[in-house]
């Protein structure tokens, strides 16, 4: 826990300029030139990540005549994204929103059905969470760095005030609404010695200086404070150091301090109240008697323990918050103030506070801690929206008080559909963590608790996050898969394949576009490394070809590809055979691509030309055929449209210089492999 007053010294300082307080909204224009000339009027557009594009316009009305402006063509268009900036593009503070996702995980993990133990357990999770944060805020906000850069440093400042708000607000809410004891005073004690710690720290100095502590110019005013918070104990060590702490007054001071009766649980009420008032009216006898005369500040303090209300009144003018003093003025007053009483208490002493403070506005945070002691949680669950965490606060509070269920038929009074809430609230901080950077891992988690609108806004923004690594995209895939976001996984897949392609990987390009099963892209990088081999003669990425196995059939033309690599292998290890018969069913396969003919019919005539004859007649004849039925009418076709001597040409391969000499070399070919096989096939054996 935090010891150190560090948090509240920043907190007073610098309440009023952050969200805390009823601010105004902030104004802003467009600096460029355009926008100057148009009397800077805006228009905007919503675009993914919770931006917006802003840009300038020309006004117009219904009178307005529809033609160019002056500055049309002359002045560019500036276009500027605006975003929200919030606290948690701090690095610091990304470990808050990790921490939290855990322990919202677990609460799902209890569900409903929880003890209450379990539930107590869970919120001081959170707050431990925010306390933790806190203090490396504190650290991170000494370091040299900072130090030297006031945007930042100005930053974790408005930091350790929202995250100091929201610790003190959940703590008082723990305390009333989920803890739910019969009597609040010792509970709310703690509360506000954690959130009002200057006194505290300045008594340990003060022990520390021992007798020579009391000549000290703030020691009454710090022995005060102490008992206004309810520091009994503390106060009596500070007491005892004093240099007439052997006097009849201070004995007597010491004596009415350690006498006060406390309520222990279990108690009989009955007994205790009997107790509580003898001793108050013996502290007020005594008081009367003027045992105190002689000591005048000894008494002001004797008569603030003993509820005096022009004392009290007195303190109340000296405090920063109206909650300050309100616990210790219950331990005085009202030692086993209820719950239900405790709301007439705070609107008492709020009064009282407003008229001894006129000059002090009222705060959001006086304000909300008033509406949690007045049992109004609909105004305060709206004043929790506004503090500048983007509802971290506000989120997981409304989760804990759907899953304990304690508070239902206080919304079922109040007409408030606490499910419906709960699930609007976690996909709004869902979203925002899934369009936040290295935030969306998280978000998901959250959009998981909303069914169907969480399930659909995930299909729409795992497909917007960045892609960094092909690590990222794969974890990506993963978490679509397990969710049946195929079209997601799909979408991941065209990305990385297009990504690939630019960056000249085609074999990746290759792998993630069958993996995206999209016809259209996987026979676009299948033509690409066809044209490059016809071209260069250079096969593209042959390990990932070779390994596409049973996925060939994603695109005929991935067929193709594979099938003719094939051919390839087998021609470069030297099996003719085996390479005749695949170029073969190649040709009468019907697939293949028009610009590829030429250097298929080119790959058959070292087969053709080879003087022991590895293709038979008839599939020289069909060769044949092929090279009149489909590759002469694609020659006739490119010469009609680009002329004979024209560059564009479907003849592409790097082996082709001359497109009539080729097809003479191929009919030639073809006409001396058929003669041989011929012979060959209609040769009887010897007997």
């Amino acid at each position: 826990s935090i010891t150190s007053n560090e948090s509240f010294r920043i907190y007073k300082e610098e309440k009023h300029k952050a969200n805390m307080s009823d601010s105004g909204v902030f104004a802003f224009e467009l600096g460029d030139d355009l926008a100057t000339r148009c009397g800077n009027t805006l228009t905007g557009v919503f675009v993914p990540g919770s931006r917006i594009a802003l840009s300038a316009y020309r006004h117009v009305t219904h009178s307005s005549r529809d033609e160019p402006t002056e500055n049309a063509g002359q002045v560019p268009v500036l276009i500027y994204m605006a975003q929200e900036s919030t606290l948690f593009d701090e690095p610091v503070l990304r470990s808050v929103l990790a921490e939290a996702n855990a322990t919202f995980a677990t609460l799902q993990q209890l569900g409903s059905r929880a003890t209450r133990a379990e539930y107590v357990n869970i919120s001081r999770a959170y707050r431990s969470i925010v306390r933790s944060c806190l203090e490396k805020l504190e650290q991170a906000k000494k370091s040299p760095e900072v130090q030297t850069d006031e945007a930042r440093l100005q930053r974790l400042c408005d930091a350790i005030v929202v995250f100091y708000a929201a610790e003190c607000l959940w703590h008082l809410f723990e305390i009333l609404y989920i803890q739910s004891n019969q009597l609040v005073v010792p509970q709310l004690l703690d509360w506000a010695r954690f959130h009002s710690p200057h006194a505290e720290d300045r008594a340990t100095d003060l022990l520390l200086m021992g007798e020579e502590a009391s000549e000290s110019d703030d020691y009454w005013s710090i022995v005060k404070s102490l008992i206004m918070l309810g520091e009994i104990d503390v106060t009596r060590a500070v007491l005892s150091q004093n240099r007439k702490a052997g006097q009849t007054s201070f004995k007597a001071a010491e004596q009415i301090l350690k006498s006060m009766p406390v309520y222990q649980e279990g108690y009989a009420l009955q007994k205790f109240h009997s107790q509580w008032e003898f001793w108050h009216v013996d502290t007020e006898r005594k008081i009367q008697s003027g045992l105190f005369a002689t000591e005048p500040e000894l008494e002001q303090l004797i008569r603030l323990v003993a509820g005096d209300s022009e004392q009290w009144d007195a303190g109340i003018k000296e405090s920063q918050d109206f909650y300050e003093y309100l616990p210790g003025y219950l331990l005085f007053t009202k030692p086993t103030c209820k719950p239900f009483e405790l709301k007439i208490a705070a609107a008492k002493w709020l009064n009282r506070w407003c008229l001894l403070r006129p000059e002090r506005e009222q705060c959001s945070m006086n304000r909300m801690v008033s509406q949690l002691m007045d049992h109004d949680l609909r105004l305060f669950i709206y004043d929790a929206q506004k503090l500048n965490d983007t509802h971290w606060f506000s989120t997981h509070l409304i989760d804990l008080i759907h899953h304990c269920g304690q508070l239902k038929s206080y919304f079922d009074q109040n007409n408030i559909d606490l499910p419906a809430l709960r699930h609007s609230m976690i996909y709004e901080y869902g979203s925002y963590l899934m369009t936040s950077h290295n935030m969306w891992q998280l978000g998901i988690d959250y959009l998981d608790c909303c069914k169907q609108e969480g399930q659909a806004a995930i299909e729409l923004l795992l497909p917007r996050i960045t892609l960094r690594s092909e690590r990222q995209a794969t974890k990506l895939i993963n978490l679509a898969r397990q969710r049946g976001l195929i079209s997601v996984e799909r979408e991941i897949c065209k990305v990385l394949s297009k990504r690939s392609y630019d960056n000249e990987r085609y074999g990746n390009a290759l792998e993630w576009a069958i993996r995206s099963k999209d016809v259209l892209l996987v026979t676009a990088v299948a033509d690409f490394i066809l044209k490059h081999y016809s071209k260069t003669g250079c096969m593209l990425c042959p390990d990932t070809i070779a390994n596409v196995g049973g996925r060939m059939f994603a695109s005929p033309r991935l067929v193709f590809l594979s099938k003719y690599f094939e051919f390839y292998e087998f021609y470069r290890t030297r099996d003719f055979l085996s390479a005749s018969e695949l170029l073969v069913n190649l040709l009468e396969s019907k697939i293949t691509p028009d610009y590829f003919w030429p250097s298929l019919l080119i790959d058959s005539m070292p087969l053709l030309e080879s003087k022991d004859p590895k293709i038979f007649a008839k599939e020289t004849v069909a060769i044949l055929h092929h090279i009149e039925t489909d590759l002469v009418p694609i020659i006739e076709r490119d010469v009609s449209k680009y002329g004979k001597h024209h560059t564009e040409t479907v003849f592409k391969d790097y082996r082709v210089e001359n497109v009539d000499e080729i097809m003479n070399l191929l009919r030639l070919a073809c006409a001396r492999n058929l003669a041989r096989a011929l012979i060959i096939e209609n040769t009887l054996p010897v007997v």
